[in-house]
C-alpha cells in the first residue's frame, strides 16, 4: 500500500487514510494508461508530485457503525443550481439515497444566488422538511434562511459546505476523514491541484487561480494551493480572480478570464473551483481565445460532464481532482440518520484523487471512488 502523503510531516495519515491504489479488493476506476511517466521527461521532485496527485487519498468504511433510519422522514436537498452538474449530479444523488434509506424526498433548487439559496430553502420549510441538506454552499450564504429552518424545527446536515454562521446553525456538517492531510477537503483539494500543477510543469507554475467568492470553501482551496507551491518551492500564483455564483451562472467572468490571460502570456496553468464552469462555457473560451495548448486547465469534483471532456480529448481542460460526489452524497443521508437517531455522525472518507488522460479516468459516468461505497452504507442502514 503506497503512503498517500503530500508532505513529509503528514506520516500519521496513512494509519487512517488509504491510498486509492489499494485500499480495497474492489475492481479499482479503469485507467487509460497505467503508465504515469509523462510524455516529457521530469525532474524527480516533479514527478513524484504528479504520482502523488494520481494516487490520492480515501477511506475503506470498514470501521462505518450500523445506524437505522428512522421512519416518515420529509426528506430536502437544497441544490446549488439545477443549470451546473456539480449541484445536480449529487442532489440527485441525496433524492436517491435518501429513498433508499426509506424516505419521501425531493429536491429544491437555489439557482445559484443568495436570494434563490434563501428561497429554495423557505420552500423546504414549507413543505414541512424534516431534514434539509444543502448542497455546496456553506451556512454563511443564506444564514437567516437557514436560522428560519432551524427555529421550524427542521434537522440540517451538511452536503459539502461548511457551517460558517456564528453561532453555528447546522446540526451536523458531513465529516470527511478523522485525521486528514489538510485542514477540510477543500484545503486538501487545493493541495492535490498544486502537486498535479507542479507536476505538469516540471516545477515551474505560472497560474491564473479561479477562486470561488461565494462560499467560504472557496478561498480554502485557493490559500491551499498557494501555500502548497510555496512548500514544493517551484511556481507562483500570477493572479487570483475572484468568481461569485452570480457571475458563474450568467457566464459574466468569462471576460475576466479571457483578459487576465493576455495580460499575462508566461501563464502555463489555470485552476478552477468547480467543472461546471468548464462545461458550461469556459472550456471552450480558452480554446477560443487561443490558449487551450498553452494552458494545463484543472477542475474539481470529477463531474461526469468534465470527465467524458477528458476522456475525447477536448480541449480547454486537462484535468479534474476527482471527489467522489454520488459517494458523499450518500455520506449526507447517512450523518442525517445518525443525528436524528442521537448517534454521533461517521467520517465518511470519499476518495479524492486528480483524473486526466493518463490516469484514474472511469470508463463511464463521473468519478465515483474506489470502492463500493454503496453497498458500505447499505449494510449500515439494514438495507
Amino acid at each position: 500500500m503506497i503512503n498517500p502523503r503530500f508532505t513529509a510531516t503528514v506520516a500519521a495519515l496513512a494509519l487512517t487514510a488509504l491510498t486509492l491504489a489499494g485500499c480495497s479488493s474492489d475492481e479499482p476506476p479503469a485507467a487509460a494508461n497505467d503508465d504515469s511517466t509523462p510524455a516529457v521527461e521530469i525532474s524527480d521532485e516533479a514527478q513524484a508530485a504528479l504520482d502523488r496527485a494520481y494516487e490520492g487519498v480515501g477511506s475503506t468504511l470498514e470501521d462505518l457503525e450500523p445506524a437505522t433510519p428512522p421512519e416518515g422522514v420529509n426528506f430536502y436537498v437544497m441544490s446549488c443550481g439545477e443549470q451546473v452538474p456539480t449541484c445536480s449530479t449529487p442532489a440527485a444523488a441525496m433524492v436517491d439515497a435518501a429513498r433508499s434509506a426509506g424516505w419521501n424526498a425531493q429536491i429544491v433548487d437555489g439557482r445559484l444566488n443568495p436570494e434563490g439559496f434563501a428561497t429554495a430553502i423557505r420552500q423546504a420549510i414549507a413543505g414541512g422538511a424534516d431534514v434539509l441538506v444543502p448542497v455546496g454552499i456553506g451556512c454563511g450564504a443564506a444564514a437567516s434562511a437557514f436560522a428560519e429552518a432551524k427555529a421550524a424545527g427542521v434537522t440540517i446536515v451538511g452536503g459539502g459546505g461548511v457551517d460558517d454562521c456564528d453561532p453555528k446553525v447546522w446540526d451536523s456538517e458531513r465529516l470527511w476523514l478523522e485525521n486528514p492531510v489538510a485542514p477540510t477537503i477543500f484545503h486538501t483539494i487545493g493541495h492535490v491541484k498544486a502537486e498535479y500543477a507542479f507536476g505538469k510543469s516540471d516545477g515551474d507554475v505560472k497560474a491564473i487561480v479561479l477562486n470561488q467568492s461565494t462560499n467560504v470553501w472557496g478561498g480554502w482551496i485557493t490559500e491551499a494551493f498557494e501555500g502548497r507551491l510555496e512548500e514544493l518551492g517551484g511556481g507562483e500564483v500570477v493572479e487570483v480572480i475572484d468568481v461569485s455564483d452570480p457571475e458563474i451562472a450568467d457566464g459574466s467572468y468569462l471576460q475576466k478570464v479571457t483578459s487576465a490571460l493576455l495580460a499575462n502570456p508566461e501563464v502555463n496553468t489555470l485552476t478552477v473551483p468547480t467543472d461546471g464552469m468548464l462545461t458550461t462555457g469556459l472550456a471552450a473560451a480558452i480554446t477560443q481565445a487561443g490558449y487551450a495548448d498553452q494552458l494545463t486547465v484543472i477542475g474539481v469534483w470529477g463531474s461526469e460532464g468534465a470527465i467524458d471532456m477528458i476522456r475525447e480529448g477536448q480541449p480547454g481542460i486537462t484535468a479534474t481532482v476527482g471527489v467522489a460526489q454520488v459517494w458523499e452524497a450518500w455520506g449526507s443521508i447517512d450523518t442525517a440518520i445518525r443525528i436524528l437517531n442521537g448517534q454521533d455522525p461517521a467520517y465518511i472518507g470519499q476518495s479524492i484523487q486528480v483524473v486526466d488522460q493518463d490516469r484514474n479516468l472511469p470508463e463511464s459516468g463521473p468519478y465515483d471512488g474506489s470502492i463500493d461505497w454503496k453497498s458500505k452504507f447499505l449494510e449500515a442502514w439494514g438495507k
